[in-house]
């Protein structure tokens, strides 16, 4: 009696041990519940749209930069939501000219505009072993414009930007208004992460943002000293663009592998 009881002792023993190593490796991939997060990026804007196209004006893509602060809460296995605020600083640049013989010439400068965005994305994110996962996020953003602006040379307005006459006789008039101050665009992120031993991660994506419609409109014109009106068009600008984003995460609530 006292050797099957020893026995039935060691069994128990190695049938729970060998359940909490199933239940370890299968909380393996989800190792937190809660996390919050910081995140700084660097993003390529998209251009500034200029219908129709012009011989005078012309805009190319520019730098942005951003910060973030986000939190993470697990839902289901490997699914969860993530909610953030994101300060972006960013430049739309264009130039223009007068004469189409020296395009770029007469003017080059840019629009600095800063975007408050507020993601709002469904998460995917499956850690393969101890240390590697994939993070896949997508969803929506809002955003909140608080002013938009240009520097000198070219003269400074929250709404217009006016050129002078050129050596030819030439104006060129190039004006943004009509911006609203809330907006919203698509929001999408794929990276990886490492985790750490404490359930932290250190994470690189690939971001991009499609704006349903645009945050700001113009018009632009060139004509002759006496008003004879050579071109005129309209402009808008997006936030669209993509970027690389790092990240941080601290993990608030880690699992305890008891995953639903």
């Amino acid at each position: 009696m006292k050797y099957k009881s020893l026995f039935f002792a060691i069994s128990l023993f190695f049938i729970t041990m060998e359940n909490k190593a199933q239940t370890e490796q299968y909380c393996m991939h989800y190792p937190y519940n809660t996390q919050v997060g910081i995140s700084v990026s660097a993003n390529l804007q998209s251009k500034m749209r200029i219908e129709p196209q012009s011989d005078y004006f012309a805009s190319s893509p520019s730098w942005g930069a951003g910060l973030g602060v986000h939190l993470y809460q697990r839902i289901y296995k490997w699914f969860g939501i993530q909610i953030g605020v994101e300060y972006n600083h960013v430049g739309i640049s264009f130039g223009g000219t007068t004469n189409p013989a020296q395009y770029f010439k007469d003017i080059s400068t840019k629009y600095y505009t800063d975007i408050f965005i507020f993601p709002i994305l469904f998460n995917a994110s499956y850690y393969f072993n101890g240390k590697h996962g994939l993070d896949i996020s997508l969803g929506g953003a809002p955003l909140i414009l608080p002013h938009l602006n240009a520097p000198e040379p070219v003269g400074i307005s929250y709404s217009r930007i006016e050129g002078g006459y050129s050596e030819e006789e030439d104006y060129w008039r190039f004006a943004i208004g009509n911006y609203p101050r809330f907006n919203f665009s698509l929001y999408g992120k794929i990276g990886y992460n490492f985790l750490f031993k404490n359930k932290n991660t250190l994470g690189v994506a690939i971001v991009g943002s499609y704006a349903t419609e645009s945050y700001a409109q113009g018009t632009y014109s060139v004509a002759k000293k006496e008003g004879t009106k050579i071109e005129s068009g309209h402009v808008s600008l997006r936030n669209t663009y993509v970027g690389v984003q790092f990240s941080y995460g601290f993990s608030m609530k880690k699992l305890l592998c008891n995953p639903n």
